[in-house]
């Protein structure tokens, strides 16, 4: 099952699962957490002050 904004869409299709793993790969592996997670939200909400 996978969610968007606005609907929820079952995936069955090895291919699509594939793609939704790939991509998740892709995110994780840029995604930041913690302190970084925080001073990256930090810097959008108040650019120039970090």
């Amino acid at each position: 099952m996978v969610e968007t904004l606005t609907a929820e869409t079952k995936v069955m299709q090895p291919r699509e699962l594939a793609q939704y793993a790939k991509a998740f790969t892709d995110l994780a592996g840029v995604a930041v957490y913690g302190d970084a997670a925080r001073a990256f939200v930090q810097a959008a909400i108040l650019p120039g002050h970090n």
